[in-house]
């Protein structure tokens, strides 16, 4: 018998229904800090200029200075990477630089007119 998208989506609320009732995951992480100083590390540890680290990963130019800068803080996604990066900035650059992989869509297929 063949899951439906319903039977799949239940299946996966049971899953962090165990992960929560077991102890293994407590919730969303929101005490991530980066400060200027460690967002500038980061980037010298890359040996990359500001333009250069800005367009690698996808930052505004203008938005990386002002982290710097110590004017405007990262928040959400770009906070967590941030803090990957000073784990292991290798892992990223190999992560995205990786082939992309490619997504398989249910139903939906295309046909030619005739």
């Amino acid at each position: 018998m063949k899951k439906t998208r319903f039977d799949r989506l239940v299946a996966s609320l049971e899953e962090v229904r165990g992960h929560v009732a077991g102890g293994r995951f407590t919730g969303r992480i929101s005490e991530i800090a980066v400060d200027a100083d460690e967002i500038r590390s980061v980037r010298e540890q890359s040996g990359l200029t500001q333009a250069q680290f800005a367009a690698t990963f996808g930052i505004g130019l203008g938005t990386l200075q002002k982290w710097e800068r110590g004017e405007r803080r990262p928040s959400g996604a770009a906070k967590s990477l941030l803090r990957v990066m000073q784990a292991d900035l290798g892992a990223v650059v190999r992560a995205l630089s990786g082939p992309p992989r490619s997504r398989k869509r249910n139903g939906g297929s295309k046909r030619r007119a005739a």
